[in-house]
C-alpha cells in the first residue's frame, strides 16, 4: 500500500511540476524581470494574449486611453495597430524586448502600406512619414530587418476561433496528462 502511496504521490508532483511550468510563463521583460506572463482573462483589449499575458487589464487601458485617434482607417489597418501597441502584453517580450521594443521591418512597412491614408492629426499617416520605418521609429520601437528576434504581427490574433482552438488545447493537454498520471 506505501508503495501505491509513494507511486501515485511522484505522479502528482510531476503533474504539479508541469502545471506550474505552464501557469508561471515567460519573464516579462518590459516590466524588469519581477512579473510572469499569466493568464488575464478580464482584458478590453489586446484579448489574444488572455491565456498568458504580461499586462494587466487597468494597464491597457491605461494605454490605450491616452493614445492618439486615428480616423478614416480600414479594419486591416485597424487591426495592425492594435497588435502593435499590445506589445506590452506580449509572454514573448524577452526575445525582442531590451530598453526598447525591437520590431521586424517587415510589420513596419505592412502596417504602413494598410495605414498610409488613415488620418492622424489633420494628416495622412503617408504624408506624415515616408516610410514604416519611419512610422515605427516615431513611435519609438526600434526597426530590424528579418523576422528573428523581433516583434511581429500574427495574423490569427484577430481569429477568435484560432484563440478558443488555444484555450481547448491548453485545456485537453492538462486533463490528459492529469488523467494519465493519476492512472499509472
Amino acid at each position: 500500500m506505501a508503495e501505491l502511496n509513494c507511486r501515485w504521490l511522484s505522479k502528482l508532483c510531476v503533474f504539479l511540476l508541469l502545471f506550474l511550468s505552464y501557469v508561471e510563463g515567460q519573464v516579462c521583460t518590459y516590466y524588469g524581470n519581477y512579473r510572469y506572463a499569466a493568464p488575464e482573462y478580464n482584458l478590453s483589449n489586446c484579448t489574444w494574449y488572455r491565456d498568458m499575458s504580461c499586462c494587466k487589464r487597468t494597464e491597457v487601458s491605461s494605454v490605450f486611453g491616452s493614445m492618439f485617434k486615428i480616423y478614416d482607417y480600414t479594419e486591416r489597418c485597424h487591426s495592425r495597430l492594435n497588435y502593435m501597441m499590445c506589445y506590452f502584453c506580449s509572454p514573448n517580450q524577452i526575445d525582442w524586448y531590451d530598453s526598447k521594443v525591437v520590431i521586424c521591418s517587415e510589420f513596419c512597412d505592412e502596417t504602413f502600406e494598410e495605414c498610409k491614408d488613415a488620418q492622424l492629426k489633420g494628416s495622412s499617416i503617408g504624408e506624415k512619414y515616408e516610410s514604416g520605418r519611419n512610422f515605427c521609429m516615431a513611435n519609438n520601437f526600434e526597426v530590424v530587418q528579418g523576422r528573428e528576434r523581433c516583434f511581429n504581427f500574427d495574423p490569427t490574433a484577430f481569429d477568435t476561433a484560432a484563440i478558443n482552438r488555444h484555450g481547448y488545447f491548453v485545456t485537453i493537454t492538462a486533463l490528459f496528462l492529469a488523467i494519465a498520471l493519476v492512472s499509472f
